[in-house]
Formats: structure tokens, C-alpha cells, sequence
């Protein structure tokens, strides 16, 4: 009997062995646990490159892909949500590392939170002088982001804080301002 054959009854070993050996109880007994042992491993080898996927994973998968895409320590939480999971590690490489800083990646890793929000910036950042003509450094560039009102002492103002820290712009000063009237 050929390999794919074989593999085909579900008994890798048994099915390959002589005629005589195939029809004794003994041989099955003995092969039995072996070639469960091997169609299972077939089995999880054959599912690794959906596993590898962070939109197709099983959710127990996607605290092993995080290190993988340079999520650690402080910029991952076992705890969050499977979606939320899902949508940082599948947008790390593409869009959060490569624009880490930016109010745009903020304002994504907010979005993957659930967290409604807006963000206006004050005044404009040129490198080397401000619009007004001063040196670099005299008039800081300024960011707002506004929360629902209805976020103003949970856990989602705690959360917006931490992911400013890490995902906001680093030479920026920021302000927290809670409005409905600016969320869309």
C-alpha cells in the first residue's frame, strides 16, 4: 500500500503492514495507539499555517503570536478581548509598527479597543521651525483626544491613558477632554 494510501484509513502503520499481520487482533491492538498518535500529529501539522493566521487562529493561539509581531510587556494584556487581539497582531506589521508615534496608529489602536473617540491636533509640527517661524522646541505641537463623557472615570479612560503613552506621539503634549458633542 503507498504513503497517501495509508494515511487515507486513518491507520498509517497497520494499513502498510503484511497481509498476515493486518487480519491478527494483536497487531491492531498494539499498532492502534500509534497510528492515533500519528493521524493526530498529521493533524495539527496540516492546521499550523491557519494557526499562524491571527484572523483564523483558535484565540489560545494568539497570546503565542503576539511576542511574534513585537507585542510584549506593556503593549499586550492576556486578558483583552479575542477581537481585540485579532486586530493588533494582524495590523502589526503592516500599519501599527512601521507608523508607531503617529496620531493615525492611536487612533487604530483605539478603534481595536471599542473605544469611541476623536483626535484633533493644535497648531502644526515642521520639522526644524513652527509655523510661526520660532526655533524648534519653543512652541510644543499639541494633541486632544476627546472620550465620551461616559468614559470619564472607567477603566476605558485608564486604558485610552496607557495606549496614548505607548502609541502616541512621543515629543507631543496631549490633553484628555471629555465631550459627546465631538464624537462622531
Amino acid at each position: 500500500m503507498q504513503t497517501s494510501e495509508s494515511w487515507a484509513t486513518n491507520k498509517p502503520i497497520h494499513s502498510r503492514l503484511p497481509e498476515c499481520y493486518q487480519t491478527n487482533e494483536i497487531t491492531e491492538w498494539i499498532t492502534g495507539y500509534f497510528d492515533e498518535l500519528l493521524v493526530e500529529t498529521k493533524a495539527k501539522v496540516d492546521d499550523l499555517p491557519r494557526q499562524l493566521n491571527p484572523l483564523l487562529c483558535d484565540p489560545e493561539w494568539l497570546d503565542f503570536l503576539a511576542p511574534l509581531t513585537g507585542f510584549t510587556g506593556d503593549y499586550w494584556d492576556k486578558t483583552w478581548a479575542t477581537q481585540t487581539k485579532r486586530l493588533l497582531i494582524s495590523n502589526s506589521y503592516i500599519n501599527i509598527w512601521p507608523n508607531k508615534g503617529s496620531k493615525e496608529v492611536l487612533s487604530l489602536v483605539l478603534t481595536c479597543f471599542n473605544i469611541q473617540h476623536l483626535i484633533t491636533s493644535r497648531g502644526n509640527f515642521i520639522l526644524g521651525t513652527s509655523t510661526t517661524g520660532d526655533p524648534l522646541g519653543t512652541s510644543a505641537w499639541e494633541y486632544i483626544i476627546y472620550l465620551p463623557n461616559a468614559y470619564k472615570y472607567g477603566d476605558k479612560f485608564k486604558l485610552t491613558q496607557k495606549l496614548n503613552s505607548l502609541y502616541g506621539p512621543c515629543w507631543c503634549s496631549t490633553e484628555i477632554i471629555f465631550n459627546d458633542n465631538y464624537i462622531p
